[in-house]
């Protein structure tokens, strides 16, 4: 019997009353609860329920809290000898769905933000400033804590943080993640995106950032982290439940995280687009050979603003470009 827990972390922006609204905790404990007995099926039977019923209703419990405490410990039971379509932790799976849910950090943003003057890091590379790739790297191994690093950094270091530890976990389940072919994702991200919209909701007053951390084997990574920007833009998407494919002139990508932007329409609109990192890998060199010499046709899940225009791209493949 494997045992894992996930924490959903709450930093409130109503901290100084310990208070959070009771409304929109429950819409978020409601979605989330809906969620992670929905993946617990699917890793059982390769299948996404509509509904869930008595007897479809996973053992997953919710772990008791200290006083004051806005953690929601949830644990993971998962039985080494039970027959199952994929073997797999509630927290890899949700690093799957954060890599196709969760937009990414800009290629701008990355390049730009560094810090000076961090003795510890500072010896280990030739450059005066420190990039936000090694900090966060560091941050992981635990050589450096937050507090060593500038308040104006620990958001961006945050979700950074986050997206490295969602690509170790899948690296490392790379044959897990093989099994979960086009028709697959395709239902989980159908299931999965308005869910995780409604977790999204206790952003709005009661808490101002969401984290999740995986426990696993006394290790803990963060494996997806929101804050409040973050929240709005996915509470106000629209994620197309099928694969589109899309004509693209990419004009700037990120070969390490996947960020990316393209010109579509026929060059009338511009919009970023992320690569799930366990895609990365098989598609970075087709994409960066394509791009010098044609436009690149990619497919997609397009994700839309409430008045249905695209806001961005979810990758999922890259198809042969047409001759014209």
């Amino acid at each position: 019997m494997r045992k894992r827990k996930l924490t959903f972390h709450f930093e409130g922006s109503l901290a100084d009353q310990h208070t959070m609204n009771f409304y929109e905790v429950a819409r978020f404990q409601y979605a989330a609860s809906r969620l992670l007995v929905k993946l617990d099926h699917f890793r059982r039977t390769g299948k996404v329920p509509d509904r869930i019923t008595d007897t479809g209703n996973a053992a997953i419990n919710v772990m008791p809290h200290s006083a004051g405490s806005f953690n929601i410990d949830v644990s993971d039971m998962c039985s080494d000898t039970e027959e199952k379509f994929i073997d797999a932790g509630l927290d890899e799976l949700l690093s799957y769905l954060g890599e196709r849910l969760v937009g990414k950090v800009d290629e701008d943003t990355l390049k730009n933000s560094t810090v000076k003057d961090m003795p510890v890091l500072s010896s280990q590379t030739s450059r005066s400033e420190v990039a936000i790739d090694d900090i966060a790297h560091a941050l992981i191994s635990k050589e450096i804590s937050m507090s060593d690093v500038p308040d104006m950094l620990h958001d961006l270091l945050r979700k950074r943080v986050a997206e490295i530890c969602r690509d170790q976990m899948l690296t490392k389940r790379s044959k897990m993640v093989s099994k979960i072919d086009e028709s697959h994702e395709q239902k989980l991200v159908g299931m999965a995106a308005p869910l995780v919209k409604e977790m999204a909701v206790a952003l709005r007053r009661s808490a101002e950032t969401l984290e999740v951390v995986s426990h696993s084997n006394g290790k803990s990574n963060s494996i997806i982290y929101l804050d409040a920007d973050m929240a709005k833009d996915i509470e106000a998407a629209r994620v197309d439940q099928k694969i589109t494919t899309l004509l693209c002139d990419v004009i700037q990508f990120n070969k390490d995280n996947g960020w990316g932007k393209v010109r579509i329409e026929g060059g009338t609109k511009t919009v970023s687009f992320s690569i799930p990192s366990d895609l990365l890998p098989k598609i970075k060199q087709q994409l960066i050979d394509t791009m010098k010499k044609d436009d690149v046709n990619l497919q997609a899940y397009i994700v839309r603003d409430r008045n249905q225009e695209i806001k961005r791209l979810i990758v999922a493949g890259i198809i042969k470009t047409p001759k014209v």
